[in-house]
């Protein structure tokens, strides 16, 4: 691409945020639901709760879309550790106020009892618009997402970093499953959430770059000359550059409701970066993209089936169990892991393996009696076990 005066002025303002922090740096976000301690339906007392936190804190204590929502983002962080430790002072902060303003806290990629229809909608510009736009499908947004930031030193890795992981977010979804119920009702699906977010434009698994930041900066132009795209906030892809903040954002997990599984995706989510960011830094060209029907077929089954189904394994274009192609994955970034400090927090994604979030609350559901209360009251439990 040959960039004209405007264009190099406009990128070098909208690219400052790359190598303003340490590569690999973290930032996390949760979103939390705020629930009626008596029925377990979602209470829209988010006001309560972020009046009650320290006015200092505020700025990590954040209103969503709906107003029964809260979203916590850490400060940036250098490694798993300070992240959990920001994480956890978050979440203290969150029930407390919830407890004052008369309510308890959960947090999956959906609840298992509320509807989305009458959730009361924050009074604010961005989401008043964004429910002008999309009607219907912004009004049953009904869900809770664990975003992973992690800094990269220059634009040029960051794309690099981007094209290459978009082949391991199914699993990334399939160990982060945490969201069986929809409507009150079971599925069949592990993570219902993604499947009610693809209905958002500008959602789901991005096309690759193979042109870097100028081909996306191109393309993002052209939506914001068309009205259609304001800025890059506006594109809701599973995963997609932040140049502000200079970082990989990591989108298509589930919330979770045990800090020790935030902390867990967190510390993989950031191997896999520095993995694939260590390759750019060797002078490694791009590997042969999979086909994009491929890595999607990968990412219905994470959805469907979590870690019990099958993904093509793009090594050999062999189909294997999920299991067993996360296991390789883990194999091949777990010296990664290790290197940037984070061993502990990577050794707990065993646990997981076993038992994910779904898993969880279906279980809580069968020895309930099938009650959608028993799975609601598990997450509350879960949540607040830190």
């Amino acid at each position: 691409m040959v960039a004209t005066a405007a264009t190099t002025k406009f990128q070098a303002r909208r690219l400052r945020g790359y190598g303003k922090s340490t590569a690999y740096s973290l930032g996390v976000e949760e979103e939390f639901q705020l629930l009626d301690p008596a029925t377990y339906e979602l209470t829209p007392v988010v006001d309560a709760v972020i009046g009650s936190v320290p006015e200092a804190d505020r700025g990590q204590v954040k209103h969503e879309l709906m107003q029964s929502v809260v979203e916590t983002s850490t400060t940036v962080c250098s490694n798993v550790e300070e992240a959990v430790a920001d994480l956890t002072r978050l979440r203290r902060l969150v029930l407390d106020g919830a407890e004052a303003a008369g309510a308890v806290v959960a947090s999956a990629g959906t609840t298992p009892i509320s509807h989305w229809e009458g959730q009361a909608i924050t009074d604010r510009p961005r989401y008043r618009d964004i429910v002008a736009k999309l009607q219907w499908v912004a009004r049953r947004e009904l869900i809770f997402g664990l975003h992973v930031h992690v800094g990269v030193d220059s634009v040029d890795k960051c794309m690099y970093v981007f094209n290459a992981i978009r082949e391991e977010l199914p699993l990334l979804l399939a160990l982060s499953a945490n969201s069986p119920f929809w409507q009150g009702a079971t599925t069949g699906l592990q993570s219902s959430r993604i499947k009610v977010f693809d209905a958002f434009p500008r959602s789901g698994t991005p096309q690759a770059f193979p042109g870097g930041w100028d081909e996306l900066e191109v393309m993002l132009a052209r939506g914001k000359r068309t009205g259609l795209i304001p800025d890059h906030t506006y594109v809701w892809w599973d995963v997609r550059p932040h140049p502000e903040f200079g970082t990989l954002e990591i989108r298509i997990c589930d919330a979770q409701a045990r800090l020790r599984d935030t902390a867990s995706l967190a510390a993989l989510v950031q191997a896999l970066v520095a993995w694939h960011g260590d390759r750019f830094d060797a002078g490694i060209a791009p590997s042969e993209l999979p086909p994009q029907m491929l890595i999607e077929e990968n990412r219905w089954s994470a959805a469907r089936y979590g870690l019990d189904g099958e993904m093509v394994d793009f090594t050999n274009d062999t189909l294997v169990p999920t299991r067993h192609l996360l296991a390789k994955v883990l194999d091949r970034v777990e010296p990664v892991a290790r290197r940037l400090g984070s061993g502990e927090w990577f050794d707990q994604i065993a646990g997981m393996l076993h038992q994910t979030g779904a898993t969880r609350q279906l279980d809580a559901w069968l020895a309930g009696g099938r009650s959608n209360t028993a799975a609601a009251e598990q997450l509350v439990r879960d949540t607040a076990d830190f």
